[in-house]
């Protein structure tokens, strides 16, 4: 009798613990998306980062912290070298996960989009476009009913310039096919990503406005 009430207590006690997880963690993303300043994600990044220290189990609290420093650079007119320190911080909890989680298609799918934002002059362009394009084909070969695989191989081609085989017409399909998949794809799990479906339906609207 005692160790079934020991079992009992300690089930119940883990269930409580989940529960709290899920719920620090829904409402820290709910404000991400929520706020419109670099500072304020700053500080969010920091709590995720602190989530993440106790619980060394779970991925996802780093991985939200990366993608609030990555949010940041989106905000307040950052210069170049700014944004670059914002994603030097960023990067280091990503190559983390990459340790850990290289096998989830959402890892590799940030990884993409840090690099498309490290081009922040023509002379990056080249490295980092190569280096994101190497990073969505992973994630797709992970996970190919991932969205953010197309949006962002879509964003990728639409600002690779038209002689190196890019362009709004080369990049409309792979965006068209994130629209729809977007769209299509229910989010059962709270805690999951779902980045990309706003700035996928703006790049796919300069598309149409382009062939028009």
């Amino acid at each position: 009798m005692k160790t079934f009430i020991t079992i009992l207590l300690a089930v119940l006690s883990l269930t409580a613990f989940s529960s709290k997880y899920e719920e620090t963690m829904k409402t820290n993303i709910t404000k991400m998306y929520q706020v419109s300043g670099s500072a304020e994600l700053q500080l969010l990044a920091n709590k995720f980062e602190r989530i993440g220290n106790a619980e060394p189990d779970e991925w996802l609290p780093h991985y939200y912290a990366a993608y609030c420093f990555i949010r940041s650079t989106f905000f307040d007119e950052m210069n170049a070298d700014a944004k670059h320190a914002q994603l030097d911080k960023a990067q280091e909890l990503v190559d983390k996960l990459m340790k850990t989680n290289s096998n989830e298609s959402e890892v590799h799918a940030l990884q993409a989009l840090l690099y498309q934002l490290r081009i922040t002059d023509m002379s990056k362009g080249a490295k980092y476009s190569m280096k994101a394009s190497a990073a969505i084909n992973t994630a797709e070969k992970l996970n190919a009913n991932n969205p953010r695989v197309y949006y962002l191989r879509g964003s990728n081609t639409f600002h690779t310039p038209s002689f190196f085989g890019g362009g709004a017409e080369k990049a409309k399909p792979d965006l068209e096919k994130a629209a729809k998949m977007f769209k299509n794809t229910q989010q059962n799990d709270g805690l999951m990503p779902s980045w990309g479906k706003v700035h996928n339906s703006q790049l796919l609207s300069q598309c149409n406005e382009i062939a028009n």
